[in-house]
């Protein structure tokens, strides 16, 4: 079957990745990019590239992928970045992602992936055993990526319950570093400035963390196109990196600081407008949340190259220049 692709979110960095990758596959035959903030870049094969609000009325992107004869989607669009407007937060998040799957069934779109997180899984336990994808997903509610993480990946698994004609992939990532980075991680990382030589942590926490590769990333992405499988797959480079390693990495000392001041002045500083995240953030830095990459592996037939130490020095490297 030839494929005509329709990405949401097409102007992120990993989303350009791809399609410069599927314009140079033989069975894609179209491209369509949907984002606020379309991007035109140099495709090989046919594509189209419109700026669109996924908070727009869900018909009209029915309609955008019925008269492209759309038979693939992929859904990248999401607020990465904290920002102070929590209902349009919600908005392009959960209401976007509700308008997509409802587009995509009515479109007959046959094939489904959905970039969802490991930080579904956050939640108040200590225990650092690898967490399987059959694991119920909470999210913590004190961040709204998080938190939103969890209610769409739910709709989604939901979604693939109700349409066992169309073949969804669900892909909970891990944290993705690399050397073109930037997001909340790079912010945290060198928040409160570049040169700042400690890095917080929550006192008596020191959690192991989970890292994927940019080009690992990119790699399961372009491989979701052509594979057969279906179903939830975690994603994240082999072993973990505890937080005190993480700022010795960065080049920084861990400077820990007791939990209920932490929250309390990164909540004050947020609210004024002088921090980059909200507290809730802290909660991805004070509990485990590290997920078993065994279905990846041996059902999707991806095993990624780079661990997670590797991915982040990538990083560090990166910023280090």
């Amino acid at each position: 079957m030839k494929l005509r692709i329709a990405i949401t979110g097409s102007s992120g960095y990993l989303a350009q990745q791809l399609i410069a990758r599927l314009g140079s596959y033989p069975d894609v035959e179209f491209i369509l990019g949907l984002d606020i903030r379309p991007r035109q870049p140099e495709v090989a094969c046919p594509a189209l590239f419109l700026r669109y609000d996924m908070t727009a009325p869900w018909g009209e992107l029915r309609d955008y992928f019925r008269s492209r004869d759309i038979n693939a989607a992929f859904h990248l669009a999401w607020q990465f970045n904290p920002i102070h407007d929590a209902k349009r937060h919600r908005q392009v998040d959960v209401e976007g992602s509700e308008n997509f799957f409802r587009a995509a069934a009515a479109a007959g779109v046959k094939r489904v992936v959905y970039t969802g997180s490991t930080t579904a899984y956050v939640n108040a336990s200590n225990t650092e055993a690898p967490i399987g994808e059959e694991t119920p997903i909470s999210g913590t509610p004190r961040y709204l990526y998080s938190k939103h993480k969890a209610e769409v990946d739910r709709m989604a698994q939901e979604f693939m319950k109700q349409h066992p004609e169309i073949q969804v992939i669900i892909l909970r990532g891990s944290i993705v570093v690399g050397a073109h980075t930037q997001n909340i991680v790079s912010k945290m990382t060198e928040w409160p400035w570049h040169s700042f030589p400690w890095m917080f942590q929550v006192g008596g926490a020191d959690p192991p963390l989970q890292f994927l590769s940019e080009e690992d990333i990119s790699e399961i992405l372009y491989r979701a196109v052509k594979s057969e499988a279906r179903g939830v797959f975690n994603c994240g480079g082999e072993g973990a990196v505890r937080l005190t390693e993480l700022a010795r990495i960065m080049g920084k000392s861990p400077l820990p600081v007791p939990a209920p001041l932490l929250y309390a002045g990164t909540g004050l500083l947020w609210a004024l407008g002088l921090a980059p995240f909200p507290s809730g953030i802290l909660d991805m830095i004070r509990y485990p949340w590290v997920a078993d990459t065994t279905r990846l592996k041996t059902v999707f037939g991806y095993t990624p190259r780079h661990t997670s130490r590797q991915a982040l020095e990538t990083f560090a490297a990166a910023r280090r220049l």
